[in-house]
């Protein structure tokens, strides 16, 4: 009878280790592992937050140069329209000065048509200059960004515990308790 006793104490002081090797485990990296958790929310929080408001920045530059451009073509587009207009009325007004004035008209055309055509280029490239500008900056920030992540990474993998170590630090203290472990002499 007291050897069925001795093994009921036995295998209850087993289930107070184990339950109390939780608790110490709890304790011991508990804190560190929600600390952990709630960094890297946090920064996939920021992350995303940061990148929104780029793509928004970026999307609004672009409409309004987009907008600009548009406005100015019209503009230009209306301008042709009138010149052509105004010429067109003068030339009805004698055979010979028609044909005077269609050669001018020809050629104020074709100058109207150099220049539209020159500040469609000009707009093109301002529109690609600034297109460049602003994949820079995307570039950049996303550039920063990855660098602020790769810290942050070594930042947590440099501040925690190795999981060989934890278990090695986990089997002594086990083998500790269960008193199975021998200290070398010293």
């Amino acid at each position: 009878m007291a050897r069925k006793q001795t093994k009921n104490e036995t295998s209850l002081s087993n289930a107070d280790v184990d339950g109390n090797v939780d608790k110490i485990r709890e304790i011991l990296f508990g804190g560190q592992m929600r600390d952990y958790e709630q960094r890297f929310s946090d920064l996939e929080k920021r992350l995303t937050k940061n990148i929104e408001q780029l793509s928004t920045n970026f999307e609004k530059r672009l409409d309004r140069l987009d907008n600009y451009a548009k406005r100015e073509i019209d503009k230009l587009a209306e301008q042709v329209k009138n010149e052509r207009k105004a010429r067109t009325e003068d030339g009805r007004k004698g055979t010979k000065e028609v044909k005077e004035l269609g050669q001018q008209v020809e050629s104020w055309y074709a100058e109207l048509e150099d220049h539209v055509e020159s500040e469609t280029r000009g707009l093109r490239t301002l529109l690609q200059e600034y297109n460049d500008e602003l994949s820079g900056i995307v570039q950049e920030n996303y550039d920063q960004l990855s660098k602020n992540i790769d810290n942050e990474a070594r930042n947590i993998a440099d501040a925690k515990l190795g999981r060989d170590d934890l278990a090695a630090l986990f089997t002594e203290f086990g083998l500790r308790l269960k008193k199975d472990f021998k200290l070398p002499d010293a």
